[in-house]
């Protein structure tokens, strides 16, 4: 079999990855091709839109079955360059004032409440965004911080909640000493290469008994789910890796594995509850609605994790004093 480094070692544009991020395996086997479109940036970053009508493959690790790409991008900041663009001031403002992922949200702080009941409490946001969360969570009596890597939704963040958002990465923070009681990382490990190193990071701003909340698309589930809408609409490409958006693809085993890599026990995977737009006509918006709440209904029976119906994973887990660096 043709190694994964063979295909692309002698293009310079690209870097290749010849192990598995999560258990370190080599036996990668390619299952899809993916294209790069940077065009509607030309202007603004001709060296990101250089990679347009470059394609790449994803991998699966035979060992843990997580899936990753087998070549990262060599362009200096490319993934901060690439969402740089992506995210508009009216798309920002849209993220923060919707309500489609406060069901997600809430049933993340229920259960944290539950594993941190004392007060005060402080809580930790990687991957803040627009700071819908924060402001969910402030408004459960949790003292907030973010951590946000671009530049405008921090500044956004921390103007619409009032909270502490800093403009750095979870790395950073973990060395300037600040210690939380939970963490949450909600659809932000499938963005970063390397997603056990930030985890890592993440343990080292957490007190003993902390608690990690992470919520990643299942790449299983999801690569079913887009073969199957290909098939009933042949126009449709499938859509899982396009411009490298989703860089890391878990199962619940590479996920549980990953967050014990990282230094966390008692590691709790389920199904992670579902986005439900709340915009438009609540007519129109019923029927889908409640389909995604039946779906999760029924994934989240046991063994439902472990079927396509899961089409996301909610983990939690412990830092335990052994594991405190």
């Amino acid at each position: 079999m043709m190694s994964v480094a063979s295909r692309v070692d002698v293009d310079t544009m690209f870097q290749p990855v010849s192990q598995c991020w999560i258990c370190g395996g080599t036996v990668l086997t390619p299952f899809h091709e993916y294209r790069f479109d940077y065009h509607e940036y030309a202007k603004q970053d001709p060296e990101l839109d250089a990679y347009t009508g470059r394609t790449g493959r994803l991998v699966r690790c035979r060992a843990c079955g997580f899936a990753q790409p087998d070549a990262l991008p060599t362009l200096p900041r490319f993934f901060e360059r690439m969402y740089d663009q992506r995210w508009s001031a009216d798309w920002i403002v849209r993220e923060f004032e919707s309500g489609d992922k406060d069901f997600i949200f809430q049933a993340i702080l229920r259960e944290l409440d539950r594993r941190v009941p004392g007060r005060p409490r402080r809580l930790l946001d990687i991957g803040a965004h627009a700071g819908r969360f924060l402001h969910l969570a402030r408004k459960e009596g949790w003292d907030v911080e973010g951590v946000e890597l671009n530049p405008r939704t921090a500044a956004y963040a921390a103007s619409r909640t009032g909270a502490t958002v800093h403009q750095a990465n979870a790395h950073t923070l973990a060395g300037a000493g600040a210690r939380f009681h939970a963490i949450a990382l909600t659809d932000v490990l499938e963005h970063v290469p390397d997603p056990v190193a930030l985890v890592a990071s993440a343990a080292r701003t957490l007190v003993v008994g902390g608690s990690i909340a992470v919520k990643v698309p299942c790449g299983r589930s999801q690569w079913h789910k887009e073969r199957l809408l290909a098939r009933l609409v042949p126009s449709r490409e499938i859509s899982l890796a396009g411009n490298l958006v989703h860089v890391n693809h878990f199962t619940p085993r590479s996920l549980t594995l990953a967050l014990e890599r990282a230094g966390f026990a008692k590691v709790d995977v389920g199904a992670a509850a579902p986005e439900l737009p709340c915009g438009g006509s609540a007519v129109r918006r019923a029927p889908s609605n409640l389909f995604r709440l039946g779906v999760y209904a029924v994934a989240r029976l046991p063994g439902g994790v472990r079927t396509p119906l899961a089409l996301n994973l909610q983990a939690y887990a412990t830092l335990s004093l052994g594991n405190v660096r």
